[in-house]
């Protein structure tokens, strides 16, 4: 009875599965990891009547937390049965607690690695495969806010590649962070914590304002932002002036990274990146985004207006998600992109690892002020401090 495990995929041996337990049923590579986080660490594994198929093997240290900790973990497993098997996520596929002192998750495996590492490798993506990136991640957030979650940390290093051969078949992976609406649809979720990772921080988390699904859409405008050219969108090594820029929504389009890019591709990430969370397309009209669409190719984009055009026809527009505030405090594209003269002085912010925020709005690294902006008091929110992600590189 103790060694009998939940199998989520079931199969026509999931019978024999139950009667030999897991350790009966799995074979692991405990010699070699595929990852290391603080709390956890990852195996390849297989069944063993199934050994050409392998999986990964999440072995969550439970001795180290706290209750909170764990019920953190619970809620993580939670979340993932509640997604189950579908394109662009990471699958539960089976889970065991027989272990004293351990958690341990079967999950799909995706050999690609991060996408944060195919981007390092490859530079920045070429525009099309961007687009499809960016299509299949939208598609996997719609789904993911339409179950009633919002992931809250959606960032390139927790975007998995699920072959070394493709750059566009992504998964989201870790719902470590993720929070689930206990009543959907007839609530949604909501938070006030304090959690994520720096670079990829909506204003409002920043702001320690209640917050909800929006944040996940900002986080996409920043990876798409980091997709098409190998740089952050916001960026310091002072965190409470990276988060200035982020409220004050201070970025540019620097020539030298952006001058093949469409104009559709950027009016596409100032749709996401809107200061104003209600501002801000949700995860369905993004997707209908003509830039996703490709009803219009290459730089062309002539049904395209100015953010500044699109901003003083909004009291005209029945969906304001689209054309509120759109142009920010840059106007339109020709300041965005900015002149050559201007180009050196706002060269592109180098691809730097983003780092989880404390429960206090501290991050991990290493000559941060550790500060939050002024008269955004000490942050009493929760946040998620282990890091198990299936490919993580420490």
């Amino acid at each position: 009875m103790g060694n009998k495990i939940l199998t989520l995929c079931p199969t026509d041996l999931s019978t024999l599965y139950e009667d030999e337990g897991f350790d009966g049923t799995y074979e692991v590579d405990e010699a070699n990891y595929i990852g290391t986080g603080k709390f956890a660490v990852v195996h390849l594994c297989w069944r063993r009547a199934q050994p050409e198929k392998r999986y990964a093997l999440k072995v969550i240290n439970t001795r180290v937390g706290d209750m909170a900790s764990l019920n953190r973990i619970r809620q993580e497993i939670q979340i993932l049965q509640v997604l189950g098997n579908r394109p662009g996520l990471v699958s539960l596929v089976d889970t065991d607690e027989s272990l004293a002192g351990s958690i341990r998750l079967v999950l799909e495996l995706c050999e690609g690695g991060e996408l944060y590492d195919r981007i390092q490798q490859k530079q920045y993506y070429p525009e099309q495969e961007a687009k499809v990136c960016c299509y299949q991640l939208v598609d996997a957030v719609s789904y993911i806010h339409s179950r009633g979650i919002m992931h809250r940390d959606l960032k390139p290093e927790n975007i998995l590649l699920a072959s070394k051969v493709s750059n566009t078949d992504i998964k989201i992976s870790d719902f470590g962070l993720a929070r689930i609406s206990r009543d959907y649809p007839r609530r949604l979720p909501r938070s006030h914590s304090i959690c994520g990772s720096d670079f990829y921080l909506a204003p409002e988390v920043i702001k320690q304002e209640e917050y909800g699904r929006e944040i996940d859409i900002w986080a996409v405008g920043v990876i798409t932002y980091v997709l098409l050219s190998g740089s952050l969108p916001f960026f310091h090594n002072v965190l409470h002036k990276l988060y200035r820029q982020i409220v004050e929504r201070d970025l540019s389009f620097p020539e030298q990274a952006w001058k093949n890019v469409s104009k559709g591709a950027l009016d596409f990430i100032l749709r996401l990146l809107q200061v104003r969370a209600g501002d801000r397309l949700t995860a369905d009209q993004a997707l209908s985004h003509p830039w996703l669409r490709g009803t219009t190719a290459g730089s062309s984009f002539g049904s395209f207006e100015s953010p500044v055009g699109m901003m003083q026809r909004a009291g005209s527009q029945t969906n304001p998600n689209y054309y509120s505030n759109a142009a920010g405090p840059h106007g339109g594209y020709a300041d965005m992109r900015r002149t050559p003269s201007q180009s050196t002085v706002d060269a592109p912010h180098p691809l730097e690892h983003a780092h989880k925020v404390r429960s206090k709005g501290q991050v991990e690294r290493l000559g941060g002020s550790g500060q939050l902006p002024a008269g955004s008091g000490d942050g009493n929110g929760s946040s998620n401090q282990q890091q198990h992600q299936q490919h993580r590189r420490r």
